[in-house]
């Protein structure tokens, strides 16, 4: 195969100046039974404290029901409050047998004030049943690859088997703050929700978010408190400085505020962000030999950015493996070459280029029938078949 090789060196005098005092420093010392910082575009763990200890996630539960309402694409519908959810014990709306009130309403709620009431509306409304939603739930978990979580309720109130980790709630957090609304809701301090009463007239509800972080530090911007006898004070966080947003979580934290504060300040003093290419972004386009068609797109499979210490910033170097052309058939998604990320020129980090669109082997019937297709098609377009 032959290379094309770019080198890419950063040569930034102020990020030298900026790491100097901060590159090394110690992680800050927690109070919390399992804790994890991590990358949000990147996913690389910065910070490790029992990540993948199984313990209870209390409300920060609602991290998932909250993704899968908003992808269910039903946001806008009105939901009929059972007497089951609004029995519901715990933190609540103070939702009411009968009460109509729309699903994005509910979401808000669910996320700001961490209705448990809300919860179990949402999940009755979607799903049917309690029992079905957190079905859903569970397989969404194992599909985004937090293997070490099961639900067995839609609120994170304590039940048998119900548990997560650090490292997965962050795992979780970082593909729901991929969506927009998500993202919105749980950066927002406080709000209003249309509120219906018992005889029918409007009102509005004011909510103001559980997240204490969003007025304790200047770059929070989420994410879902969460607290039981079971599972203590719980935080999932996320903070965006400059180009870089990071994801804290602390389980079973007496400190959670403190803790959460010092462990994003940490990520933000000790490492950058090396961004190179876009996830999804084309990279090139080769020449495909024998091809029925003459070109594929080389695609970025994953983000192709590291987070290094910030005195290894100008250390960090680049190079790209790609053919100057590929042979015939092509299969969409097939690597067909790799970024590679040196540090000190050590290779820490591969990225595959994979084929954005499929190319079938030229042959003679394939050729004939291509041709035949096309002339049908414009005879067709002609008005003459």
């Amino acid at each position: 195969m032959t290379r094309i090789v770019l080198r890419c060196t950063a040569l930034l005098t102020f990020f030298l100046w900026l790491a100097a005092g901060t590159a090394g420093a110690a992680p800050p010392t927690l109070s919390a039974q399992a804790a994890v910082l991590m990358d949000a575009k990147t996913g690389q763990v910065l910070y490790d404290r029992n990540m993948n200890k199984k313990l209870a996630p209390a409300s920060t539960t609602k991290i998932m029901t909250a993704i899968i309402a908003i992808e269910s694409g039903r946001l806008d519908e009105t939901t009929r409050v059972s007497i089951h959810a609004a029995s519901t014990p715990g933190s609540s709306l103070n939702l009411y047998p009968g009460q109509s009130i729309t699903l994005r309403e509910l979401l808000t709620g669910l996320l700001l004030r961490s209705g448990n009431d809300a919860a179990v509306a949402i999940a009755e409304h979607l799903a049917g049943s309690v029992d079905a939603f957190v079905a859903i739930m569970n397989q969404k978990a194992g599909s985004i690859g937090a293997l070490h979580t099961h639900f067995r309720n839609p609120h994170g109130l304590s039940a048998p088997n119900h548990a997560s980790t650090a490292f997965d709630l962050a795992w979780i957090t970082r593909y729901a703050l991929n969506n927009p609304t998500f993202a919105e809701i749980v950066g927002t301090k406080e709000t209003n929700i249309e509120w219906l009463d018992r005889k029918g007239k409007s009102h509005d509800r004011n909510l103001r978010n559980t997240n204490k972080l969003l007025w304790m530090l200047e770059d929070a911007d989420g994410v879902k408190t969460g607290t039981t006898n079971a599972a203590g004070p719980c935080l999932v966080s996320s903070a965006t400085r400059n180009n870089q947003k990071l994801i804290a979580v602390v389980l079973h934290d007496h400190s959670r505020w403190f803790d959460s504060m010092m462990l994003l300040k940490h990520g933000f003093d000790t490492y950058d962000l090396y961004e190179y290419a876009e996830q999804g972004a084309v990279f090139a386009s080769l020449p495909v030999d024998n091809g029925i068609t003459g070109m594929v797109d080389a695609l970025v499979a994953a983000p192709a950015a590291l987070v290094v210490n910030a005195a290894d910033y100008s250390a960090v170097t680049v190079e790209v493996d790609l053919p100057e052309k590929i042979k015939a058939p092509v299969y969409q998604g097939q690597k067909i070459g790799e970024i590679i990320f040196y540090v000190q020129d050590k290779a820490v980090k591969t990225v595959d280029l994979v084929a954005g669109n499929a190319v079938e082997e030229r042959t003679v019937s394939k050729v004939l029938l291509r041709h035949w297709l096309d002339t049908v098609r414009r005879l067709s377009n002609w008005g003459l078949l």
